[in-house]
């Protein structure tokens, strides 16, 4: 808007100046002895065509002053989007290299419980290890080993789980979409929807008994 109304008062300007040169010469001419002559008449249109000229020269200067600021900030921008793009994709494999920790991390954690006999722990852990861990770089082998002994820990943890507790970790794992092309798929699957089955049975139920 603002390169527009500057264009505007130039232009504007420009066509002022014209008609006062233009209206000058007649008159100056129309004092002198009331007569416009040829001459005269030359001279004005010469006039007239020289500030059209000056004006289209002088537009077309701001217009290439104008296009080569707008390739400066064009270039500018260019090279702020490279910084940025350079920066979420280095912020991305920080990401992606954090996740695979913490659920390796997880993972640890639940073997241990397990030879502690901890199997709450072992339940929770194992459980947001499927979650955040990357079953594209995962091994079917070692995911479909997580579900199994999800799996069995199920059958005496989910009863003894609040509902509010259910109802979030059924939210989590119903979201998650395994990969077709994973190793186990269909086994894996099974035991995934298996899961949610018995943890969708627990919520529903009227009357339980629900304990921390």
């Amino acid at each position: 808007m603002k390169e527009k109304k500057k264009n505007t008062i130039i232009v504007a300007v420009s066509v002022m100046t014209a008609v006062i040169c233009i209206a000058l010469t007649f008159w100056g001419n129309w004092k002198n002895d009331g007569i416009l002559t040829t001459d005269a008449f030359i001279g004005i249109m010469a006039t007239f065509i020289g500030v059209c000229a000056t004006i289209i020269v002088g537009v077309q200067i701001v217009n290439h002053i104008e296009i080569r600021n707008m390739q400066k900030s064009i270039k500018i921008f260019e090279n702020e989007r490279k910084k940025m793009n350079y920066k979420m994709d280095a912020f991305s494999v920080a990401m992606y290299n954090a996740r695979l920790s913490i659920g390796n991390t997880l993972s640890f954690m639940a073997i241990t419980a397990q030879s502690n006999n901890d199997i709450v722990t072992e339940f929770y852990c194992l459980e947001h290890s499927i979650i955040i861990d990357d079953w594209d770089s995962m091994k079917g082998s070692a995911l479909l080993t997580r579900y199994k002994r999800l799996s069995d820990l199920s059958k005496t943890i989910i009863p003894a789980i609040d509902k509010k507790t259910l109802e979030e970790n059924y939210r989590r794992l119903s979201i998650l979409v395994i990969p077709d092309k994973i190793e186990h798929h269909d086994e894996i699957l099974s035991l995934h929807y298996q899961l949610l089955s018995e943890i969708k049975k627990r919520i529903d139920e009227p009357s339980a008994n629900s304990v921390e």
